[in-house]
């Protein structure tokens, strides 16, 4: 019969971590992927007004594109992410507390990063098309 080993009261924060990670990559890839294709729609409609068929159907390449897109987006921020805890992990760190506290702030920024700052670019680049300014795009943002 073999023994099984049952994990320590160290590892369950150590878990919780990894499956943030995954729920934050997740929430994000999904909602925020719809997020970002109606935030966009809507900013093209409000500077551009009604397209024609041949606008459409390049938008509807560009939706299909972030379908695409924003989920490795997000993969890859919630990768970057899970380096993140690791840190607590060092010798010089791991005997002290504050690094729990710190560190899955930094990890959940650093893993809404990505999705968030593809949000930006599109809207910026795809919404507002020949220099159109939004009445809900804040100034201290670039057009």
């Amino acid at each position: 019969m073999t023994e099984r080993r049952t994990p320590r009261a160290c590892e369950a924060p150590w878990v919780f971590g990894r499956g943030l990670a995954a729920v934050i990559a997740l929430v994000s890839a999904t909602a925020g992927t719809c997020f970002e294709i109606l935030l966009v729609a809507r900013a093209r409609a409000h500077c551009l007004g009604d397209l024609s068929a041949g606008e459409q159907f390049a938008g509807t390449v560009w939706v299909v594109s972030r379908i695409v897109a924003f989920p490795v987006v997000s993969g890859l921020s919630a990768l970057f992410a899970l380096s993140f805890p690791l840190v607590a992990r060092l010798p010089w760190l791991a005997g002290r507390s504050w690094p729990g506290l710190v560190l899955p702030a930094i990890m959940v920024a650093a893993a809404l990063t990505g999705p968030a700052a593809m949000t930006l670019y599109d809207l910026a680049t795809e919404g507002t098309p020949g220099g159109c300014v939004l009445p809900w795009w804040p100034s201290w943002l670039p057009s």
